[in-house]
């Protein structure tokens, strides 16, 4: 007998090697719940951020620092300022890979191969040397609590802090992480505490009023949970994001909630950073956009790029498309910082700094290609005739443009496809336009893929197929 039944067009990414268990992916598009209650639908899958260039500079942006009035970038080897839609350049940065900033309103302390002080007042740029004479013993990562910058000792499990709103310090300064002898990946102020986050372990530590020994470790604040990538640490609102690994393994991606850690990724997702040639490269950062709390972690040896939607706690994966071979790579955004009401990320690249927006619909004029794979619908094996499927979605424009979707289908788990069909989603003011593709012939183990290249707004609300 004839029949309607719902495609679940809606959904994560979780696709596994065994495609039997489930093939689904979501591609530069994410679900979002319809909260009102009142909808037809209770989701959608909505489209991700465009990329807009704003400032361009020489080299891969490896750092940006919002300040009240002005943005720094490193690009390359070398410091910039944005201040007032004017850029200047201010000194070198010795290194390739990402910097890390701290300020306490005077001075911004800039940890790369080497460290820096930049002075906020008169815009100069200084750098700490390494030697008996300052105390200083060099810095892996930064951060900043009560008025003290606290840095990471290179390649040791110890931290050192500066003297009161200085970067200056002494060859006193210093502890060591009690609770394991690992080295310290990185050191993060988070809600009033110094977080010392080590290879296989980590320890949470406190202020105290002493002028000696500023900071102390908190009596049971011992995590068995170290991290695999120091650039993967992001702080996620209250929390913090890490790529993890302990004694036992690694590569499960763990937020923080207390003194506890949170599994975050799923066994779809393990699986495939599993495979990755390495992951020691991984690099993140956290926003907010429309409500959504995104980490966004990417694996450049890999290109791929995965995020996390707090809201939902669902995955799903973005990339920069190429459309000269079809393929995809990580995405362009290697660093962030929120300034003036802007998302600004710097590419992993070729050295712009762009705007992140949902109102772009292309990567700074590249197109992006949006893919909803669904689950295989009939995972009990019985044969289904397709008559049509209609895909819910929201069509017309508000602007000249007839945006076409790309329709095909797998019989096989995602490992061949149809030829696909292509739909325009409706013109300039054709809001009554429908989505229909007829005649899809019968499978034991249908999976459906919509794809649309086209610089327009993809929203997908639901698909309906009319079967026998």
């Amino acid at each position: 007998m004839a029949g309607i039944i719902d495609i679940p067009i809606v959904g994560p990414s979780y696709h596994l090697k065994d495609w039997a268990i489930d093939c689904q992916r979501t591609l530069n598009l994410y679900p979002q719940v319809v909260e009102s209650g009142k909808a037809p639908q209770v989701s959608a899958l909505l489209p991700t951020e465009g990329l807009f260039k704003r400032y361009e500079f020489s080299g891969p942006i490896r750092g940006l620092y919002a300040l009240s009035d002005r943005v720094l970038v490193v690009a390359g080897s070398k410091l910039h300022v944005i201040k007032n839609s004017i850029t200047s350049e201010i000194g070198g940065i010795d290194g390739t890979d990402l910097v890390t900033f701290a300020d306490n309103s005077l001075q911004v302390m800039i940890s790369a191969e080497s460290s820096y002080k930049y002075a906020i007042e008169d815009g100069t740029l200084s750098k700490l040397s390494i030697d008996d004479n300052t105390g200083f013993f060099g810095a892996s990562s930064v951060t900043f609590l009560d008025s003290r910058f606290i840095w990471t000792v290179p390649n040791s499990g110890r931290i050192q802090w500066s003297k009161l709103l200085s970067t200056d310090t002494t060859a006193l300064s210093y502890s060591t992480a009690e609770s394991k002898s690992d080295d310290l990946v990185r050191v993060v102020a988070s809600n009033g505490q110094l977080w010392l986050i080590g290879t296989n372990t980590t320890e949470i530590w406190n202020s105290t009023e002493s002028l000696d020994r500023p900071y102390v470790r908190q009596s049971g604040a011992y995590i068995p949970v170290g991290c695999a990538a120091k650039n993967s640490i992001s702080v996620f609102g209250s929390s913090l994001i890490w790529l993890a690994q302990t004694e036992h393994g690694e590569n499960q991606i763990m937020m923080t909630q207390g003194y506890q850690m949170q599994r975050i990724s799923n066994h779809a997702i393990e699986t495939e950073i599993s495979n990755y040639p390495k992951t020691n490269d991984a690099y993140a950062f956290s926003y907010q956009q429309n409500g959504h709390g995104f980490y966004l972690i990417s694996f450049p040896s890999a290109k791929k790029t995965w995020v996390f939607d707090a809201t939902t706690n669902m995955w799903h994966e973005r990339s920069f498309y190429k459309p000269a071979n079809a393929t995809h790579e990580h995405h362009r955004a290697q660093t962030h910082c929120f300034f003036n009401n802007e998302h600004l990320v710097g590419d992993r690249e070729n050295g712009k700094v762009y705007s992140l927006s949902p109102k772009y619909e292309t990567d700074d004029g590249s197109l992006i290609m949006r893919e909803r794979t669904t689950p295989c619908l009939n995972p009990q094996a019985t044969r289904i005739v397709f008559d049509e499927v209609q895909l819910i979605c929201q069509v017309g424009q508000d602007r000249d443009v007839n945006p076409l979707v790309m329709f095909d289908w797998s019989d096989d788990g995602g490992r061949t496809w149809s030829n696909d069909r292509q739909e325009s989603i409706g013109g300039i003011g054709e809001y009554e336009k429908r989505v229909i593709f007829r005649r899809l012939g019968q499978s034991f183990n249908r999976v459906f893929r919509v794809r649309m290249t086209d610089a327009a707004r993809l929203v997908l609300l639901g698909a309906k197929a009319r079967v026998r």
